[in-house]
């Protein structure tokens, strides 16, 4: 299935979390239009900064002397539910300054006090609560803010917003604030140190600075969220319309240094293992790093992990991958999350695709490589040791943004008995990783041209235990944006080339992985060269897109992969050797209509082709997505992909023709300011020419029954029977056979997270998921003819007296006796499986003073896999919680120091 959705499309659900801008007015007066024309800083409003020497006590009360001599921004208008409309309460906000920090002071009036809305939760976490938000456009480039917001509870939360309307929400800061509620409303009080913005003072800049600023309220039981600043309806623009503030002088970028040093101890409880010798009932483990930070220049930070340890970070959930391809993960680890946003180099179009040029999850990764033969025990690790890491990133006064992340990983071993003699190989080799990004901008951050490179290198023996990974593997090009007519249409593209080397076994395997099968028989264009020691290829892609001035929104793209092109180094890339396009077309209603509060509809058509000039796939769908009035919220869509050709079904085989299919979604949230949340997704699909079909089900409640405690229960049911599932390649005397079967499979889970805050630098926090999948297969059959036109034509069933199920000591198989001579003519490995798993999380988490925390962990892991297919809920899932279970017990303490 593919499915692209537009960037626009989804401007409608970011800008709800983003520091907007409306049109408000300061104390000062309002900034002219832009030179060139555009008018995207027409009407700003301008906030004069009021310097003091005497630093605000920082309690919520606005009752310090310097806030009474400071300038007021007011003036705030809605942006939803009612665009451009008067806010429903007023605001009031002042600014002051000293040399090292920014004070920030809001005053949220509300008639109605007993309805705020005051949740708990843990930092970070978004909740339905009052909450009041300031963006600093530090560097002036109208595309980078740093924002910071505090809910009426005292919960905060910060992000950096890029390229103007996109936002990084793993960033951390260090900063304080405080809140009060009063008669008249609630006040929030903010310090914001210099050394947590970035900034630099233009070059013979001597009097005072100028920032862009924003600020937000949102008065959650009316759904409303009012801005000081403009900013379009149509969720076009969001730091580009920020407000001026001016009048910040005496003051310099920070060359403060950051360090946060860590010390961890660990303990291990591991199911009974009788006679392995590597066997302990519970391990202990202890050991320490530190993050650091450095600003190198007034412009540019240094950020240096060492032995970074990520014991506290959430486990990944449990899949069942029945694909030629990996699973996506989503990186999960502070560090690389952190600043992520200038690395991000997507190489799909459309927005919401996972492909990239940089994958972080690639560093510290499974090691790849594995002991060939037989072994009594083995004792292998299960990630890489990332020895250390460091990255400078930043921008400079004149447009420059500059990212260097650099990352050295251990050699990696697995100890083993063998025949009683212990013995040790190799795994993983000592690897480094570096990616480069430099983006210069123009007229006022509103085009753009920058450049890329990825380099990986490995410690590889030619002759060694993991020689078929690669030796070295680079990737490396340009890209373009230009934002015209009024910043309502953007054209962007890239260029990029790859190039990877490594013996004839890691480039052949390169040349035989799912992203290319140049083994296949079929395509005349491509072939596989056993005496091969490099791989290149290219990727390009260019794009035009409509993304503001009114309700309607359009856009095209075509990209290219060649069949050489290799990322998966350093990126995540499924396929290369393709060219695609796509043309969508939407409408957008932003402003309230009938029952509506907001709605849209978009349509979209695709196509796909391969080198050799073969159609792959096309296809189109319709969907869209709405709130109510009432505050519920829905999506809907409804796909068709024509019949087509698959590279990849028979995992090196042929093409393989491919059914017309269909495929359809709906679900609905209920409404977020309720103490009980209801929702559900329903996914359904199938094909017209086969009795293929899938169908799952997600409901799911939210009950908080006070400010502190939130669970949350989700559910997934799904039932996926397609008529032509991938079973095995089986060698025969005369040839290979591709083995299908009809496949039943039924999966089941349940995600559990429970959050008690007892404040909000105290939280408990649970996550679990038991997760139970069964297939079996049917019907086993052998392509006959890849490319006939009926599903019949294409493939042969077995019958009965050909087949023959054995059972053995490592699984289940099939013995095929094709001419029925009473001799086995080939085998193929039975497919049925039964997997379940229990991941769990209990996380306790204290901030004893900004930046510093310490965490007490409790991870359980549970799992098993059989090679039965059968299915019985019950069984199953009582099963899950009886297998034995590893048990790991952490405390971590990690302090903050600044200099």
């Amino acid at each position: 299935m593919h499915r692209f959705l537009p960037r626009a499309a989804l401007l409608a659900c970011v800008c709800l979390y983003l520091p907007t801008g409306l049109h408000g007015q300061g104390a000062a007066t309002t900034d002219d239009p832009s030179p060139d024309g555009r008018g995207a800083r027409a009407n700003a409003p301008t906030l004069i900064a009021a310097r003091t020497d005497v630093a605000p006590s920082v309690d919520g009360r606005l009752d310090d002397d310097a806030w009474a001599a400071a300038d007021v921004a007011t003036g705030f208008v809605q942006f939803r539910p009612d665009p451009g409309e008067q806010a429903t309460e007023p605001t009031l906000v002042r600014v002051l300054y000293t040399e090292n920090s920014v004070y920030v002071g809001a005053r949220m009036y509300d008639s109605n006090p007993d309805g705020i809305i005051r949740r708990l939760a843990r930092r970070d976490e978004q909740v339905t609560s009052d909450e009041f938000l300031v963006g600093f456009d530090s560097y002036l480039d109208r595309r980078t803010a740093f924002v910071f917001a505090v809910s009426v509870a005292g919960v905060q939360r910060d992000w950096i917003m890029f390229r103007d309307t996109q936002m990084d929400p793993s960033w951390d800061a260090v900063w304080e604030s405080a809140t009060a509620v009063d008669e008249d409303g609630w006040t929030a009080e903010l310090r914001i140190p210099l050394s947590q913005l970035r900034f630099s003072r233009p070059d013979g800049a001597d009097g005072g600075m100028s920032w862009g600023v924003n600020f937000q309220r949102e008065l959650a039981r009316e759904g409303e969220t009012s801005l000081w600043s403009p900013r379009p309806d149509d969720g076009s623009r969001l730091v580009s319309a920020f407000g001026t503030l001016s009048g910040l002088d005496g003051i310099s970028p920070s060359r403060s240094v950051e360090v946060r040093p860590y010390l961890l101890t660990s303990a291990t409880r591991s199911p009974l293992e009788s006679g392995n010798p590597f066997y302990s009932s519970t391990a202990f483990e202890g050991s320490g790093g530190a993050d650091l930070k450095y600003g190198i220049t007034n412009s540019l930070t240094l950020d240096v992990t060492i032995n970074p340890d990520f014991g506290q970070v959430e486990a990944d959930p449990s899949v069942v991958n029945l694909s030629a391809f990996e699973t996506f993960f989503p990186e999960r680890r502070p560090f690389f999350q952190e600043g992520a946003d200038i690395f991000q180099f997507g190489l799909g179009g459309g927005g919401g695709n996972a492909e990239s040029l940089f994958y972080s999850r690639r560093i510290g990764r499974a090691p790849q490589g594995f002991v060939t033969r037989p072994v009594d025990y083995a004792d292998a690790p299960t990630a890489t040791t990332i020895l250390g890491a460091a990255k400078i990133s930043g921008k400079t006064a004149d447009g420059w943004s500059i990212g260097l992340m650099d990352a050295l990983t251990g050699r990696e071993t697995v100890s083993f008995v063998e025949d009683g003699a212990f013995g040790e190989q190799m795994i993983e080799p000592t690897t480094n990783y570096a990616v480069a990004r430099v983006i210069k901008d123009f007229r006022e951050g509103e085009s753009a041209i920058g450049v890329i490179g990825t380099a990986t290198n490995r410690g590889v023996d030619p002759a060694g235990p993991v020689s078929f990974l690669s030796s070295s593997a680079y990737t490396g090009g340009a890209d373009f944006r230009h934002r015209f007519g009024g910043g309502n249409y953007q054209i962007e593209g890239f260029l990029l080339g790859s190039s990877v080397s490594g013996n004839t076994g890691a480039i052949g395997r390169l040349q035989r992985s799912s992203a290319r099968y140049f083994q296949r028989p079929d395509a005349d264009y491509v072939e596989i060269d056993d005496t091969r020691t490099s791989l290149t290829g290219s990727a390009g892609s260019l794009e035009i897109t409509k993304m503001g001035g009114g309700h309607w929104r359009w856009g095209a793209f075509g990209n290219y992969r060649s069949p050489g092109f290799e990322a998966n180094e350093m990126g995540f890339q499924q396929n290369a050797d393709r060219i695609m396009s796509v043309a969508w077309l939407g409408y957008n209603q932003f402003e309230p209509q009938g029952p509506f509060r907001r709605w849209n509809l978009f349509t979209n058509g695709w196509s796909g082709w391969n080198f050799g000039g073969e159609r792959l796939f096309s296809g189109g769908n319709v969907n869209g997505s709405f709130q109510l009035k009432n505050f519920w919220n829905g999506f809907f869509g409804y796909e068709v992909e024509t019949a087509g050709l698959s590279q990849t079904a028979l995992r090196g085989g042929p093409s393989l023709t491919t059914p017309t299919s269909w495929g359809s979604w709906v679900g609905f949230q209920s409404d977020s300011r309720k103490s009980v949340r209801l929702g559900a997704f329903f996914n359904m699909g199938g094909e017209h020419e086969t009795s293929g079909s899938r169908f799952s089900v997600g409901p799911n409640v939210t009950v908080q029954p006070s400010s502190q405690i939130q669970l949350s229960l989700q559910p997934n049911f799904s039932w996926n029977d397609p008529a032509w599932q991938f079973v095995d390649q089986a060698t025969a005397a005369d040839g290979t056979r591709f083995v299908f079967g009809q496949l039943d499979q039924q999966t089941v889970s349940l995600t559990t997270r429970l959050n008690y805050t007892f404040s909000p630098d105290l939280s408990l926090q649970l996550y679990a998921q038991p997760f139970v999948s069964a297939g079996t297969y049917t019907g086993m059959m052998e392509v006959d003819d890849p490319r006939a036109a009926s599903f019949d034509d294409r493939f042969s069933e077995y019958p009965d007296a050909q087949l023959d199920r054995v059972s053995g000591p490592g699984g289940s198989y099939y013995e095929v006796d094709e001419d029925l001579d009473g001799a086995v003519d080939f085998v193929f490995r039975d497919p049925d499986f039964n997997v379940k798993s229990f991941r769990s999380n209990l996380v306790l988490r204290w901030q004893y003073r900004p930046g510093s925390s310490i965490f007490l962990v409790w991870s359980r892991d549970q799992g098993d896999a059989v090679n039965d297919g059968s299915f019985d809920f019950g069984r199953d899932f009582g099963d899950v919680f009886a297998i034995p279970s590893t048990n790991v017990f952490l405390v971590k303490i990690e302090h903050w120091l600044g200099f």
